[in-house]
């Protein structure tokens, strides 16, 4: 397990947002966007955030620990976004041994599943990822920035998929099941893709 000074937070807001209609990362969501809430969400679990955002975003500047990072891949999926943020960790003077990476859409993410997460990240694993018999969790899950180079060739060889990432590197999967313990109804895993999704997501908290 690693403390909370060495871990970071990824927040991922450039996709095409083609199902909502506009750009997810700055729908209002109950006072705030879905940026700012998500990065308020994170930010105790984390000693930093870092934003990658598409190249023509505009993303405010809202903290000192917060940095905003540029895809430069066009239409290079998650996983180009993850490669960029864990290539900048390890830049960085602060010593961050890994990273939660999140979406932008998940409003009803909980802080103590990033816990539960962190606390799964010991030193026979480069990464801790949920998953369920059908599915697993890319976008919620530990990664350490030394599986950049891992990334980035997954990136050269043509891959887009973030689940690829985990697939190839020594991960600690979290079965879906187990998370109930700290988000019983599993709303952490709730994505706002349609106006439908974020209509309900606002109910859930009304």
């Amino acid at each position: 397990m690693i403390k909370i000074e060495q871990l970071a937070g990824i927040v991922l807001c450039g996709g095409k947002s083609r199902r909502m209609g506009q750009e997810k990362y700055r729908l209002s969501f109950l006072g705030e966007t879905l940026l700012q809430r998500i990065c308020r969400i994170v930010q105790p679990e984390v000693s930093r955030i870092l934003i990658v955002a598409a190249l023509d975003q505009e993303i405010p500047q809202s903290g000192s620990n917060i940095d905003v990072l540029r895809d430069e891949i066009p239409d290079g999926g998650p996983l180009a976004g993850i490669s960029k943020a864990l290539t900048f960790l390890q830049t960085m003077e602060e010593k961050h041994v890994a990273a939660f990476v999140t979406s932008c859409d998940v409003p009803l993410l909980k802080p103590e599943l990033i816990s539960l997460l962190r606390n799964q990240l010991t030193e026979e694993f480069d990464a801790v990822a949920v998953q369920d018999s059908n599915y697993a969790y890319s976008l919620c899950a530990i990664y350490r920035a030394t599986v950049a180079d891992t990334a980035a060739r997954l990136i050269a060889s043509g891959e887009r998929r973030a689940a690829a990432l985990p697939e190839n590197i020594r991960t600690c999967w979290v079965p879906l099941d187990a998370i109930r313990a700290v988000d019983p109804d599993l709303e952490s895993f709730w994505n706002c893709n349609t106006p439908q999704d974020y209509e309900k997501a606002i109910r859930r908290l009304l």
